[in-house]
């Protein structure tokens, strides 16, 4: 796979990126209509019950491969090393379900304030789009499942440190890519060879 100017082909033929943890408090099945506070999230931002129903199965997915704990309708905690925000079906940026106010778009400390959020962020889909996890804790694995086509990603960690450049491994553990230093990214990527990422070590 060639790797070129920053330009990381990061996308995924389906890829979730995972945390090594096994699978959290937060199990698959646990849906938004088992959670009271999770459906008043859904109902105050107008969501059908059909949206509703298909992103907790989203979210299921991303709790089934990447343990941590659903803390919100659209985001996982996973367990203090990073999170997940998972995108409604059909939309281009994750909602902010957390704060109540799930009729706009969530905060993203990697773009919206470059340089200060400490995180490796990495999106579903091209030009930062779609379901994005940010991940914060060096030497940690965070694993590569199925996104589909495209992806981007940011590295938002302290600037100009060698260790804080992200690591991209192939299924058999080789290293294949390595971010430039913060602040970097790329916007029109390819998951579909990396298997993991590890953000800085």
């Amino acid at each position: 796979m060639a790797f070129s100017k920053g330009r990381v082909a990061v996308a995924a033929a389906g890829g979730l990126l995972m945390l090594a943890t096994g699978v959290g408090a937060a199990e698959a099945g646990t849906g938004a209509s088992a959670t009271p506070s999770f459906a008043r999230q859904a109902e105050s931002a107008h969501l059908t019950s059909a949206q509703t129903t298909a992103l907790q199965a989203d979210v299921n997915r991303y709790l089934k491969k990447m343990g941590g704990t659903q803390v919100a309708l659209n985001k996982i905690d996973l367990d203090g090393k990073g999170e997940v925000l998972v995108a409604l079906p059909g939309e281009a940026r994750p909602r902010d379900f957390a704060s109540g106010n799930g009729m706009r778009i969530a905060a993203d400390p990697c773009l919206d304030v470059p340089g200060v959020s400490g995180n490796f962020c990495a999106y579903q889909r091209d030009n930062f789009g779609g379901s994005i996890i940010r991940m914060w804790q060096c030497n940690t694995k965070y694993y590569v499942s199925t996104w589909g086509s495209g992806g981007s990603w940011v590295n938002d960690q302290t600037r100009n440190l060698e260790s804080r450049r992200a690591r991209m491994y192939n299924p058999s553990g080789s290293m294949i890519y390595k971010t430039p230093r913060a602040y970097s990214s790329d916007a029109h990527g390819d998951w579909n060879p990396v298997r993991y990422v590890i953000p800085c070590g």
